[in-house]
């Protein structure tokens, strides 16, 4: 997916400022499962009963309620359960695709609620439940 190779949308520095109000809210999914078994299984194709027994020990979980089952991080009270005192613990080539997708803005950064983000359509929910249903149904 080209926004992993450009990084265009991921803004460190603003992350950094906002403080990861999005992280906050609600972990973001892996979208590409092939990039997913890429960075945590060496590209090793997996069924999802295989899946849901690796993804303990990982700090993940298969989140489905879309009703399709996707890699997403553990959620807590807090939000993302990588989110720790100085930011993401994953690397920036680990984060969830939704994660680096995001298109933050600048203008918003000093409301209430944090830094609004805009997520374009190719990394939505939606979008990941059609990706990773297509993927489900060829192992």
């Amino acid at each position: 997916m080209e926004i992993f190779e450009k990084r265009d949308s991921l803004d460190l520095v603003l992350c950094r400022e906002c403080g990861g109000r999005c992280c906050q809210g609600s972990p973001g999914i892996w979208v590409d499962p092939e990039r997913f078994f890429a960075l945590f299984f060496q590209g090793q194709r997996l069924t999802v009963e295989q899946l849901r027994g690796q993804l303990p020990a990982l700090g993940l979980v298969l989140w489905g309620n879309s009703g399709v089952s996707m890699p997403a991080p553990r959620s807590l009270a807090s939000g993302c359960a990588f989110l720790g005192i100085d930011g993401c613990q994953f690397t920036v080539a680990q984060r969830p695709c939704q994660c680096l997708a995001l298109i933050p803005s600048r203008a918003t950064l000093a409301q209430q609620q944090g830094c609004l983000c805009r997520l374009p359509e190719a990394y939505s929910r939606d979008a990941g439940r059609q990706r990773w249903q297509q993927y489900w149904q060829t192992v």
